[in-house]
């Protein structure tokens, strides 16, 4: 008997060596092979990027093909599993070389005036030209993109079947790891053909492919919340054609509403919580926790200016998003300042973010031209430094913008329809969107002036029920903790800088509409329930003091009945990085996450 388990595991050892010298040597001619395909794209070389590509596939068909005969051990407990995964990776390395094969035929017509006939000029041109020259190469791939995404969703699909833990990260090369990383990577590469698909379809006409594009940028210091993400202090206007892109200068926001050619009342919420102010400024017109509907309501004002430009969109961004990109860039400098992302004591911040702020509202003896203009100027600033970067930092670049988009630090806004209809579809607008379930947007502003953000802490815990109807038994609490001695916000006083001042909070939580409100405590007022949006909407307004803590509660209802599931969609307000979130879905506690994007939870009941 001892002999007979002997000889089975020789065989299975022998079965398994000779599997895996096959493998490797097949892994030596496609590895050889896409060097090639690497060398020849370095070269802008197309057409040996092509044949090269065609090589590695027939290889890859040929290795396929040498592991048919290991097939039947597919059915062997443990072995099989090896030789599942391989065919797995075969199939999905095939298929992902069929997507780089389509989309450098979609590409070949154009080869030419893309620089990609053997050696060429294109990485040798300046960064504004290769911009120019890619917004041009992705127009002309666009239709291609269904069957490319295709292609790179089967291939993602046959990777997913690997299970990473049966290579153990103690074999040479961390072979587990490996596998995390390309499945993480080819996903990635999926989501950004199939699930951007809307957006990559018209960035080249939003970068001026076909006509010259104008856009207004507005700077949002979420360090004075409001509800699209910060109180709008500077703004830029930028020209876009043919992926070239130039500035047409940036000022203070005061100035722009000093331009303002007719004056009309303040809505209730200012004239009910922010100070002395009676008139409706362009700088509070991001009132609607809906970019759009804030950006519609900005450009109405904005189109009553004298300095008013012809425009075709609104972007809005805030400190995280220049941290974010000065990680990648390193330091700029502007107005003889060298600004950094090194945190420093006075805020416990990011140093720009300081010496914006003491350039932006403490007091001097004289007068500052243009205090809040040094936006635009650092804007120019990094835009510059980004043209100008190695190539090999413009993937970290693409990548800080694309979290920045997802997490709602960079907001888009279209007067266009086919351009505002793409960036909704891949929630890059700001929107508040209608849900088939629970919902949840929790929206504030900072109607106090001083930067209070910058300490405020927050932490939200929902507790979700049935009652005796059936519906959902909602309790959600928002604590608050404000850990920061509180600044001279005397402003009269000369030197003074005000940070950490009373914060004046109106609070707004949007629920699904039909919602009822049972009773609420903590606010100033016991909140009133409204409907906006097509939500319902429990409003509130409180103060908080340095150094100090509180504590809102509110009970409600919703017209929302479950059976086997739980689905709660939680939207994030722009300019937040990160509060706190805790959930108890009858009685299954869910553990407690920052809330950096729009997250959707489904809880099986």
């Amino acid at each position: 008997m001892r002999k007979k388990v002997l000889i089975i595991v020789l065989i299975i050892v022998a079965v398994l060596g000779f599997f895996a010298l096959s493998s490797a040597l097949a892994a030596k001619r496609v590895v050889a092979d896409l060097k090639q395909v690497t060398t020849s794209l370095e070269n802008q070389d197309l057409d040996n990027a092509k044949n090269s590509l065609k090589s590695t596939k027939k290889d890859l068909e040929i290795t396929k093909g040498s592991l048919l005969p290991f097939t039947p051990l597919k059915f062997i407990p443990v072995l099989g599993w090896y030789v599942t995964d391989a065919q797995n990776g075969l199939d999905s390395a095939i298929a992902g070389i069929d997507a780089g094969s389509t989309f450098a035929d979609a590409l070949t017509p154009y080869a030419d005036i893309l620089g990609l006939k053997g050696k060429s000029t294109f990485l040798g041109g300046t960064a504004q030209e290769r911009l120019a020259k890619g917004i041009e190469a992705l127009s002309k791939v666009t239709p291609q993109l269904d069957e490319i995404g295709k292609k790179l969703t089967d291939a993602s699909s046959s990777l997913d079947k690997i299970q990473s833990w049966r290579y153990p990260n103690f074999l040479p090369g961390k072979p587990g790891d490996k596998i995390k990383s390309a499945q993480i990577g080819l996903e990635e590469a999926r989501s950004l053909i199939v699930d951007y698909k809307p957006l990559i379809s018209v960035l080249p006409q939003m970068m001026g492919e076909d006509k010259e594009r104008r856009y207004l940028i507005l700077f949002q210091n979420d360090k004075e919340l409001r509800p699209t993400g910060g109180f709008i202090s500077a703004y830029a206007v930028f020209r876009v054609n043919k992926g070239v892109i130039e500035s047409e200068g940036s000022s203070d926001i005061y100035k722009l509403d000093d331009e303002l050619v007719k004056k009309v009342q303040a809505p209730a919420p200012i004239l009910k919580y922010l100070p002395n102010v009676y008139t409706f400024n362009l700088r509070d017109t991001n009132l609607s926790p809906d970019f759009r509907a804030s950006m519609e309501q900005f450009n109405s004002f904005y189109d009553a200016t004298i300095d008013k430009k012809n425009i075709d969109g609104i972007f809005a961004l805030d400190t995280h998003f220049v941290v974010s990109l000065m990680n990648v860039l390193g330091p700029i400098e502007a107005y003889g300042t060298k600004f950094t992302t090194d945190k420093v004591k006075e805020c416990d911040c990011p140093q720009i973010l300081y010496e914006l702020e003491k350039y932006a509202d403490q007091p001097v003896a004289y007068e500052k031209s243009d205090r809040k203009g040094i936006i635009g100027v650092l804007m120019q600033q990094m835009m510059s430094k980004a043209f100008n970067a190695p190539k090999s930092s413009w993937p970290k670049l693409l990548d800080a913008g694309i979290q920045d988009l997802k997490q709602k630090h960079f907001l888009l806004y279209f007067l266009g329809s086919s351009e505002q209809d793409a960036v909704e579809k891949v929630n890059f607008a700001g929107r508040l969107y209608n849900y088939n379930g629970d919902y949840i947007h929790i929206n504030e502003a900072n109607f106090a002036g001083a930067k209070s953000n910058l300490f405020i802490q927050e932490k939200v815990n929902q507790k979700v029920t049935k009652d005796k109807d059936g519906k959902l038994h909602k309790v959600v609490t928002i604590e608050y903790k404000y850990p920061r001695d509180g600044d001279n916000c005397s402003l009269e006083r000369k030197g003074g800088l005000c940070l950490a001042g009373i914060y004046r909070d109106w609070v707004r939580i949007y629920v699904p509409k039909g919602a009822t409100l049972i009773k609420s405590s903590g606010t100033e007022k016991k909140m009133e329930q409204t409907d906006e949006l097509d939500k319902t909407v429990f409003d509130g307004f409180f103060t908080l003091r340095p150094q100090g803590a509180l504590k809102i509660e509110i009970e409600y209802t919703v017209p929302v009945k479950v059976d086997k599931e739980y689905k709660l969609l939680i939207q994030k307000q722009p300019g937040i990085e990160g509060h706190s979130y805790e959930i108890d879905a009858f009685g299954k506690h869910q553990k407690a996450f920052p809330l950096t994007t729009d997250k959707e939870l489904i809880i099986k009941l």
